[in-house]
């Protein structure tokens, strides 16, 4: 079976589990699995957002959901009796689940597919819906459609998504624990290390930052020329402005756009584009701010001019760059 496949069935598991209530052993076999690999916190978070999202399920077919759901989960005895593996019993649980015909309705991934570029490699490509997705360089995102929804989830780099309105299916996409909610628009989500950013080219977007599913802190709605840049550590916004949609994406057009990027950042752009190890020996990155715009090919250009503007040493070997400041 495939890894992710099986993570994400005894993630759902364990949602069923914490709905009806964990007992003592199984609130401790739940959080040792979390502990196990953090591809099941990930992975576990990820679900339980999606399931929290299903407002979309009549009264008469929730009800027939937890009713069926709570005949599933009081087996967990006799699995226990019978001292069943936790998979074979992830399993069985979960082939119960799917059997439901409401579940199938409502929660049956309908697509799922992941999309991954690498240095160097851009990707358009349109979903089963008609909305198109533009990747950068190293950029991998994940996508899922449901009956009520559509996901995606944006592991690394950043894209530009053009959304066809779908009333009855909002467009979620989730960086870490920033969430970006519409129905039909367009923009771009750049996803950093420590932040993730999000501008409106058309139509508008609701982003607000949850950690623990229903509870959402600095709800924005953004509408067209917003930029909005949240903290991914606890969702703190850092800024927002209005801006020149012409500068939204230049990578597009193969730019480095830097707007007072600090030197990591700055030559952490070029390296998506081009195939170098880099050394830094400098006390404080953020000393070292610049703005300006390059081609993507232009990396040699870039490295002389940051020479000339900043006392720092630039040694470049083969693929490898050594950066470090004149004493």
């Amino acid at each position: 079976m495939n890894r992710k496949i099986k993570i994400k069935e005894e993630a759902i598991v364990w949602i069923m589990c914490e709905k009806d209530g964990f007992s003592k052993d199984e609130k401790e076999r739940f959080s040792l699995w979390l502990l196990e690999d953090e591809e099941h916190q990930k992975t576990f978070n990820r679900m339980k957002l999606i399931h929290s999202l299903s407002n979309n399920i009549s009264n008469e077919n929730r009800n027939k959901l937890l009713e069926n759901t709570h005949k599933t989960i009081s087996k967990r005895k006799l699995f226990k009796k019978s001292r069943i593996s936790f998979t074979i019993a992830a399993s069985l649980i979960f082939a119960c689940f799917f059997s439901i015909k409401v579940y199938e309705n409502s929660f049956k991934i309908h697509f799922s597919k992941e999309f991954k570029t690498e240095l160097n490699a851009f990707l358009e490509t349109e979903l089963p819906d008609g909305s198109k997705i533009h990747l950068d360089a190293k950029t991998d995102i994940e996508v899922e459609f449901y009956e009520n929804k559509r996901f995606v989830n944006l592991n690394e780099g950043r894209a530009i998504f053009n959304v066809i309105k779908d009333d009855k299916r909002p467009f979620i996409i989730r960086n870490k624990d920033i969430n970006i909610e519409v129905v039909g628009t367009k923009f771009e989500v750049v996803h950093k290390e420590n932040s993730t950013t999000v501008r409106v080219e058309e139509g508008k977007v609701k982003t607000y930052y949850s950690k623990y599913f229903i509870d959402k802190q600095n709800k924005k709605l953004l509408e067209k020329e917003d930029s909005i840049t949240y903290l991914a550590k606890n969702g703190e916004i850092i800024e927002q402005k209005k801006i020149d949609i012409n500068k939204i994406a230049l990578w597009r057009k193969n730019i480095v756009s830097l707007d007072n990027s600090n030197i990591k950042d700055a030559i952490e752009e070029f390296l998506k584009y081009n195939d170098f190890s880099i050394d830094y020996s400098i006390y404080d990155e953020e000393k070292y701010f610049l703005t300006g715009e390059f081609s993507t090919m232009q990396f040699n250009i870039f490295l002389n001019k940051l020479k000339k503007i900043y006392p720092l040493n630039i040694e470049i070997k083969d693929k490898s760059i050594k950066i470090s400041e004149k004493y």
